[in-house]
């Protein structure tokens, strides 16, 4: 093996020989990536024992700040040497800049980030485009709620512990999920900020998974009411279409948007961010 390489490191869990091996694969980062789970490069690769021939199954994750290795179907911990990814050193990079930044009031950035869109959609009705131009309002009051979904949860989840261990206990997908001792041991907010990471990973315009995610730490659903939910569920299809497919369905026909389907749309979010933020206040004042 030659000096500098990344390298995998770990001792034979059947004879106790120290093996190191070199990386021969990479994976890769895509930052052009929509969501961290999916920006993640993965790699696997054979390593044997050269004390017992043991053959060892290694899965190799690329974080983005740096590699991590895991032993498959073992409790062994697998060091990576050299690691030729460069964990970021400012301390305003992305991940502690949004920790440290969250808004304390989630409900006044939505009405900023919606003020405007009907007043635009009122001011180009009748003119040319218009069609176009509410697909791109309707995807943005979509940015603006999941923001909204977001920066309350989140809020929420980091600032009270019993929302937190609520909201661990009751989510099945994180089960299997595991936080590693070394990082424990050398970071005390490891858990708060794997939390948080799973959290912002989660697609907020979902509703109807985002609605479990809300019954459990604030103990409300976030929808007033059906009416309501049937109204968003009905938009829901619609934002895939105008940001995935350049506004038109499956079957290639262009999506027809007008001004009162982005007042129902717009109307509709708003009775959703006054409920969740009366049920947040009675859960404030229920201390």
């Amino acid at each position: 093996m030659e000096s500098g390489q990344p390298s995998l490191e770990f001792v034979c869990p059947r004879c106790g020989v120290s093996i190191t091996e070199t990386i021969e694969e990479v994976p890769s980062y895509d930052v052009l990536a929509d969501r961290e789970s999916g920006a993640q490069g993965y790699a696997e690769q054979s390593v044997t024992c050269p004390g017992c021939d043991q053959k060892f199954a290694v899965d190799i994750t690329n974080t983005g700040a740096c590699l991590l290795a895991d032993l498959r179907n073992e409790n062994i911990h697998v060091s990576v040497i050299d690691d030729p990814i460069n964990a970021p050193e400012d301390s305003w990079e992305v991940e502690a800049y949004q920790r440290e930044n969250l808004p304390t009031d989630p409900a006044k950035i939505f009405k900023f980030a919606t003020y405007d869109i009907g007043h635009i959609a009122a001011e180009m009705e009748g003119r040319g485009l218009i069609d176009a131009l509410n697909r791109m309002l309707l995807v943005q009051y979509f940015s603006a709620i999941e923001a909204y979904l977001s920066d309350r949860l989140i809020r929420l989840v980091l600032d009270d512990p019993r929302a937190m261990s609520a909201l661990v206990k009751g989510n099945k997908e994180w089960v299997a999920d595991k936080i590693g001792v070394v990082e424990l041991a050398s970071n005390p907010n490891a858990f708060r900020d794997w939390v948080h990471t799973r959290l912002r990973e989660l697609m907020y315009h979902n509703f109807v998974k985002i609605d479990h995610y809300y019954r459990s730490t604030l103990g409300s659903t976030i929808f007033p009411d059906e009416a309501t939910k049937k109204t968003l569920m009905e938009f829901v299809p619609v934002r895939h279409d105008c940001v995935h497919r350049y506004g038109r369905d499956h079957n290639g026909r262009e999506r027809s948007m007008s001004k009162p389907d982005l007042d129902r749309l717009g109307e509709a979010l708003e009775r959703m961010v006054a409920h969740i933020e009366a049920a947040f206040a009675r859960r404030v004042e229920a201390g």
